[in-house]
């Protein structure tokens, strides 16, 4: 049975909602009342800058903020299955992912293309930091990592960060990686600067926003370019940035649509 606390402010509906949600699938957790008025500083002190509202829980001492994020994390935990009537006199089971029991998921065009590195960090170096220092999270490269469908690569700054965000995780060229090193003469720069998540080659990553893919069994969602902001030239160096703007260089946002774990190839 996992550790839970959840923060919450009474009368609150989305409070309300999540500890009915808590108690219908029998888990018990540490209740905790914030101070009305006087919540945001606590709040944010342990979900990270910005998320100042309630509620908040804790699983594990992993911290999961806002109720919709709290909800798809209570869905993988203890999924549910519901039964879906349709306007045309079809019904069928469904499970956490809306895929149904009995038939196959929709087949998506699979990549052929290696994984090379994966990097996660706990917090945000440079989200929010406008005229400050950035923060020092270390970014970790584990060999595996898991996809959890609605919420993110487990263990990463954006686990759970907003209810249907369009950058679950990221995708980088290796090729654009080479560019940069070429481009500001730093053959041993690291992949890690660049803070996004999945290194990979042999994938036209600007081909797939607005398309669903598989990748190593796991279903996704391209959404968007990550745009490369100021702070590269000072992760990278400078003139990074512009460098990055052209041709997609900033690399692919993402959401995760099914679970799985990757792996480096």
């Amino acid at each position: 049975m996992p550790s839970i606390t959840v923060h919450v402010l009474p009368p609150s509906h989305p409070c309300l909602a999540v500890e009915a949600a808590l108690r219908l699938k029998g888990l018990e957790y540490e209740r905790v009342v914030m101070e009305s008025g006087r919540h945001g500083e606590p709040m944010e002190a342990i979900y990270g800058p910005g998320n100042t509202t309630v509620p908040g829980m804790v699983v594990d001492g992993e911290p999961v903020h806002g109720s919709r994020a709290i909800m798809e994390r209570l869905k993988y935990e203890l999924p549910i299955w519901k039964k879906e009537t349709y306007a045309d006199g079809r019904s069928e089971w469904v499970g956490p992912d809306n895929h149904p029991a009995e038939t196959s998921r929709e087949a998506l065009p699979v990549w052929d293309a290696e994984l090379l590195e994966i990097w996660i960090s706990e917090g945000n170096d440079y989200r929010g930091r406008h005229q400050q220092d950035r923060l020092q999270h270390r970014s970790h490269s584990p060999s595996t990592v898991e996809c959890v469908a609605g919420m993110g690569l487990r263990g990463d700054r954006y686990f759970g960060y907003r209810p249907d965000y369009k950058g679950q995780v990221t995708f980088f060229e290796a090729a654009t990686v080479e560019a940069v090193r070429r481009e500001l003469s730093l053959p041993d720069l690291s992949s890690s600067v660049f803070r996004r998540n999945l290194i990979v080659r042999g994938i036209d990553l600007g081909a797939w926003t607005g398309r669903k893919f598989t990748f190593q069994g796991i279903d996704f969602q391209g959404t968007e370019e990550c745009k490369p902001c100021y702070w590269m030239d000072e992760a990278a160096g400078p003139g990074a940035e512009k460098f990055m703007t052209a041709d997609f260089r900033g690399g692919l946002r993402a959401r995760i649509l099914t679970d799985g774990v990757l792996r480096v190839d």
